[in-house]
């Protein structure tokens, strides 16, 4: 039996200590107390900016930033290019990842189906600002797939499911990703604002993304957006396919497949499994 080759989608991004950065200090009480604040203000807002997490905490700006910057190294908290802060992967480890899970968990099967039709690798993936989480995978079955380690971070420009994702946000929404320099990673990476509002509206036409090599050269997907009633995106299902073995496949075809099944997915959500 051949050695089996795994091409890794991204690096895990679990940020490490910062030189410098005390860690709080588990006896005082009042730096719990603010970490905890920080925290649950941060999972009630997408992302807060130092002063407003200051204003949150009834602190000065300067205690903000120095707590914010600790949970940063801890990887609690991940700093956007915009300077604003918003929760990170390494809450996921402490938490359990419950809802993660219980959103792996409804979805499952609808993977597995998903995985015995296509024989590729099948990622479940939620927005998370400008990036994507990898919640959860399936495997392929060939000697040569692509893989995400769970928990790790792609920019959502540059990967199928994330396109899938920003293609269903709302209008204001879509302009705050827009509202920074996006980072090319490759020749492919759709960085360019007008470039990559042409391709969403493709996206939005159609149900489905195509990425070839946007984010790594030699990985590409199909992805589709699963959305709640309200239309919005709660979740991201694609299939991961290396490059060379993409274009011998009919991504459009898995483009309806992947479309088909979100629409299943979300509707299984909907009513709880």
């Amino acid at each position: 039996m051949p050695e089996r080759f795994v091409a890794q989608v991204s690096a895990f991004r679990y940020a490490h200590p910062v030189p410098g950065v005390k860690s709080v200090e588990s006896t005082s009480l009042s730096s719990v107390e603010r970490a905890v604040s920080m925290v649950e203000a941060l999972a009630a807002h997408e992302s807060l900016s130092a002063t407003q997490l200051a204003e949150v905490l009834d602190t000065g700006k300067a205690t903000a930033f120095r707590l914010a910057r600790t949970l940063v190294a801890r990887g609690w908290l991940v700093q956007d290019e915009d300077r604003s802060y918003r929760l990170g992967p390494g809450l996921l480890g402490l938490t359990g990842r419950t809802a993660e899970l219980d959103l792996s968990g409804e979805l499952r099967s609808v993977m597995s189906e998903l995985r015995d039709q296509t024989g590729e690798t099948i990622h479940l993936t939620k927005l998370d600002g400008r990036h994507i989480v990898y919640l959860e995978q399936l495997e392929s079955p060939q000697p040569v797939l692509s893989v995400a380690v769970l928990g790790s971070r792609s920019p959502a420009h540059c990967v199928s499911p994330g396109l899938a994702q920003l293609a269903a946000l709302t209008p204001e929404r879509l302009e705050w990703v827009l509202s920074v320099p996006l980072p090319r990673h490759t020749d492919a990476s759709l960085s360019e604002p007008g470039l990559l509002r042409q391709e969403l509206a493709r996206v939005r036409a159609r149900g489905y993304a195509i990425n070839v090599g946007g984010y790594r050269a030699e990985v590409g997907g199909v992805g589709s957006a699963v959305v709640d009633d309200a239309g919005r995106p709660v979740a991201g299902l694609s299939v991961c396919v290396p490059v060379y073995r993409l274009h011998r496949l009919d991504a459009h075809r898995i483009g309806r497949m992947l479309a088909d099944a979100a629409v299943d997915a979300g509707r299984r959500l909907a009513l709880g499994g």
